[in-house]
C-alpha cells in the first residue's frame, strides 16, 4: 500500500512540474508589433523668405505718336531690360500634407531699359544717311505682391516636388526716360516719370527639402508676368520741324530661379521619453 501511494505521489509531481520545465526550454514569444498607423495630416502657419535672380523678358514693344505727326519708315531696332535679382518674404498656411497657401511680397532690383529706334531720312537731315537713329535709356523699379497656392505632389527621402500658381499686383516706377539722337546735329528729349500698378500672375514648380520638422528649404522656378509698361510722352529739345511726342509701351515678364526657406509654427508632438537599457 505504501508503495502504491509513493508511485501516485511521484506521478503527480511529474505532471505538475513537466510543463514548467518545458516552458523554460522554449524560446520567448516574438514581440507584438504596433499596428501600422497612417501619417497624420501636417498643418500650420509658416513664414518664408526668398532670394533669387530673374531673366527679364521685354516683348511687344511699340510706340505711338501725337495725332498729325509723320515719322516715315519708323521701326524699333533693339530693346531690352537688364536681368535682376530679387528678395522677398511672406506668410502662409499649410492646409494639409498636400495643399498650402501664402501671400508674398518682393523687391526686384532696378533694371536699365535701353532701346534703339530709327526712321527713314526723307527730310534730308544732314549726317543721317538713309536712316536716322535715336537711343533711349530709362530705369524700371518693380515691387510685386502675390497670393499663391501650391500642391505638394509627394515626399521621397525628404524631397517634396511641388507645383503652384499665383496672382496679384506689380508696382512699377518707370523713370529718367531720355531720347538722344545719334546724328551729329541731332536733338534730344525726355519724359516725366510714371508710376503704375499692373495685374501680375505666376506659375511655378520646384523641390522642397525637409531639414527638420520646423525648417524647409526650397529651390524653384517661376514664370512671372508683370503686365505692360507705358512711358509718358517724350518732349523733344532742339528738334526743328516739331516734336511727335512719342509714347512707348512694352510687356515685361521674368523667368525667376529662387532659393527659399520656410519656418513652420505648427504644434509638434512632444518627443517620447528617453529609455535606457542596461
Amino acid at each position: 500500500m505504501g508503495k502504491r501511494i509513493a508511485l501516485i505521489f511521484a506521478a503527480a509531481v511529474a505532471i505538475g512540474t513537466g510543463p514548467a520545465i518545458a516552458a523554460d526550454l522554449l524560446p520567448p514569444p516574438p514581440p507584438v508589433e504596433a499596428p501600422f498607423l497612417p501619417a497624420a495630416d501636417f498643418s500650420g502657419w509658416y513664414l518664408r523668405g526668398d532670394v533669387g535672380v530673374g531673366w527679364t523678358q521685354l516683348t511687344d514693344m511699340r510706340s505711338t505718336f501725337a495725332p498729325g505727326s509723320v515719322v516715315p519708315g519708323f521701326q524699333i531696332d533693339h530693346a531690352k531690360l537688364d536681368d535682376s535679382f530679387l528678395i522677398g518674404a511672406g506668410v502662409g498656411y499649410q492646409w494639409n500634407n498636400w495643399v498650402r497657401f501664402d501671400v508674398t511680397g518682393e523687391y526686384r532690383s532696378h533694371l536699365n531699359f535701353i532701346a534703339t529706334e530709327s526712321f527713314a531720312n526723307t527730310f534730308g537731315i544732314v549726317g543721317c544717311g538713309a536712316r536716322c537713329y535715336d537711343n533711349y535709356h530709362a530705369n524700371l523699379r518693380t515691387g510685386v505682391v502675390l497670393g499663391n497656392a501650391y500642391v505638394d505632389l509627394g515626399t521621397w527621402y525628404g524631397l517634396t516636388l511641388y507645383i503652384g500658381a499665383g496672382v496679384g499686383v506689380a508696382f512699377h516706377s518707370f523713370t529718367d526716360l531720355q531720347d538722344v539722337s545719334l546724328q551729329p546735329a541731332g536733338g534730344f528729349g525726355f519724359a516725366d516719370d510714371r508710376n503704375q500698378t499692373n495685374l501680375a500672375w505666376a506659375v511655378m514648380a520646384g523641390l522642397g527639402y525637409t531639414i527638420n520638422p520646423r525648417l524647409k528649404l526650397e529651390l524653384g522656378y517661376r514664370y512671372l508676368n508683370m503686365g505692360t509698361i507705358r512711358g509718358n510722352q517724350i518732349v523733344c529739345q532742339n528738334v526743328p520741324g516739331g516734336c511727335p511726342l512719342e509714347q512707348q509701351q512694352f510687356k515685361v515678364a521674368s523667368h525667376d530661379f529662387r532659393l527659399g526657406m520656410r519656418w513652420m509654427f505648427n504644434d509638434l508632438p512632444a518627443p517620447p521619453p528617453l529609455v535606457r537599457k542596461y
